[in-house]
């Protein structure tokens, strides 16, 4: 009895953080093009939900060998532990307006877990993680600065077919952001839990619900952002934040798109010589980055040290 009633807790916790996630992340994905009103953001919330879900499906389990790393023949009441503590940091941190990633803290917690509990490959694995989590912000910031440079440089003279152009690139690039953060830090989640059958339909269930009920003041909040910036611009960070979460989940290393994205609009933004950026969001963000699995990491080798 007691075995059921903590499989069906994973599921739940499972479920919440995959809610939690759609809808705090649906923004980032679909904010450029509805708050450009290429789109309704009805319609946004069922492609962004929609490209959720395929990432998870298509290629969500290649996470499975993260989790495996770092939590070997881990129990379902330590699976549970784990998800449970980092929605309750994820909320917290929600509550106190401090940007946090989900991902983010669900490794540092793991990290603790597993170094605690003197897992063989598990060092190894972090420090790669933590490497591409230094790496990736300035890759993002270079790519973001570059590319746009290259789009203002390259663009079409015809003002109208360069709008067109840009509307449906950006469509497109709402989906496969959508889907890369799916396959990725959904993806995570749902391996955190097992990933089998029951995991992953109720996973799809609450990216909908999530997307649907949780996502609205997000989307206009950020959507009204982006649409202070050009098509251009956000096309840039776009394309660098798909292109670098999709090569980390191909060698299934976990990445937040908060980091890529956030870095890929500061890059855009210092590449315009009259335009002015303020460093202190950006900065506030960065710390939240450290912060994240710093604290995730010695809550999780509390909780090992507690039960063993």
């Amino acid at each position: 009895m007691s075995f059921s009633i903590i499989s069906a807790a994973l599921v739940g916790l499972t479920f919440a953080a995959v809610m939690l996630v759609s809808g705090n992340n649906l923004s980032a994905c679909v904010g450029p093009a509805v708050g450009s009103r290429i789109i309704s953001k009805r319609f946004g919330m069922l492609l962004g939900a929609t490209g959720f879900s395929a990432g998870l499906l298509v290629q969500g389990a290649g996470m499975t060998k993260s989790i495996g790393v770092l939590l070997p023949n881990a129990t379902v009441e330590l699976r549970a532990t784990a998800l449970l503590v980092s929605i309750i940091i994820f909320i917290i941190a929600a509550v106190v307006r401090v940007p946090m990633s989900l991902s983010m803290s669900l490794i540092g917690l793991l990290a603790g877990l597993s170094i605690t509990g003197k897992a063989s490959a598990s060092g190894f694995y972090v420090a790669e993680v933590a490497s591409l989590w230094i790496v990736a912000p300035m890759i993002s910031i270079a790519l973001g600065f570059y590319f746009i440079r290259f789009l203002r440089r390259s663009r079409p003279n015809n003002f109208w077919q360069r709008i067109q152009a840009y509307k449906v690139l950006l469509i497109v690039l709402s989906f496969s952001t959508a889907y890369v953060l799916g396959a990725n830090t959904l993806g995570l989640v749902v391996a955190t839990s097992g990933f089998d059958v029951v995991t992953v339909v109720a996973a799809v269930v609450a990216i909908f619900v999530g997307s649907f009920y949780l996502s609205g003041g997000a989307i206009r909040r950020i959507s009204q952002e982006f649409y202070s910036m050009r098509y251009s611009d956000a096309l840039a960070t776009l394309v660098t934040s798909t292109f670098l979460v999709e090569a980390a989940t191909i060698f299934n290393i976990p990445l937040s798109n908060t980091q890529t994205t956030a870095s890929a609009i500061f890059g855009t933004g210092i590449s315009y010589r009259a335009k002015f950026v303020s460093l202190k969001p950006f900065l506030t963000i960065v710390a939240g980055w450290v912060v994240a699995p710093l604290l995730s990491f010695a809550i999780g080798i509390l909780i090992r040290g507690s039960i063993t």
